[in-house]
């Protein structure tokens, strides 16, 4: 069987249970962020200043935090299905309802930080067995060999 690694969704997402005992319950889908994105949110978001003070100069790097959040969490939460509000209206998964729900609601800011964990810890497990089978070689000997020769 190959090992398939998908270019055109490279980071899908995972889906979470709000409540793993009631298959009614609400779910989200959380994503780890990978180094691209982090890279492209810093690059919007973190502006590097210089300035000159009785002839000394001085470089310090100003973040828009709020901006940060917005494309950070926006990014992160993929989508959820089977949440409403107090009144029992549907939340739209959008930017806006997610920047408050970070922002304002304890609980489910918790929730999408324990997801986020899960999804970290399965990922240095996956890289520890991937390097584990990469430091075995082929043949358990520690080092590595060719599949097949190359063809001339």
């Amino acid at each position: 069987m190959a090992t398939v690694f998908s270019i055109k969704d490279p980071n899908p997402g995972a889906w979470f249970k709000f409540n793993e005992d009631d298959p009614e319950s609400g779910e989200i889908c959380i994503r780890a962020i990978n180094q691209v994105k982090r890279s492209e949110i810093q690059k919007r978001c973190v502006k590097h200043k210089v300035e000159y003070k009785n002839g000394q100069r001085f470089e310090y790097d100003e973040t828009n935090d709020e901006k940060f959040s917005e494309m950070l969490w926006d990014y992160v939460i993929v989508e959820w299905s089977k949440l409403e509000d107090d009144d029992g209206t549907t939340l739209v998964c959008n930017t806006e309802t997610k920047l408050k729900l970070m922002l304002e609601n304890v609980g489910f800011s918790q929730f999408v930080a324990n997801c986020l964990t899960v999804l970290e810890e399965l990922e240095e497990e996956r890289v520890a067995k991937v390097s584990a089978n990469l430091s075995k070689g082929q043949n358990g000997s520690g080092k590595s060999r060719p599949v097949k020769p190359v063809k001339s």
